[in-house]
């Protein structure tokens, strides 16, 4: 979450987790769809989906919710955070 700044687009802080996570555990798959809403999009239920694939820019003081995970050697992880 620190090398996330404002006007960064959301699909390229879900970009920073998935090399994240492949980059220093070796997990190469993601256990479900990313959700990363800022503003009002984090109260928006599966927001990130093929529909809505996390293309809003984050704004200065913006609240943001992520809700990520990856899959290793068969166990599908969960993490959700939100911070401003």
């Amino acid at each position: 979450m620190k090398h996330i700044q404002p006007f960064m687009m959301e699909y390229q802080a879900e970009s920073l987790f998935r090399h994240y996570a492949h980059y220093t555990g070796g997990a190469r798959h993601v256990s479900y769809t990313p959700i990363c809403g800022c503003g009002p999009n984090g109260a928006v239920l599966h927001y990130g989906h093929a529909s809505a694939p996390n293309d809003v820019l984050i704004e200065e003081g913006q609240m943001c919710l992520f809700d990520m995970g990856v899959e290793y050697f068969g166990y599908g992880s969960d993490v959700t955070c939100s911070f401003p």
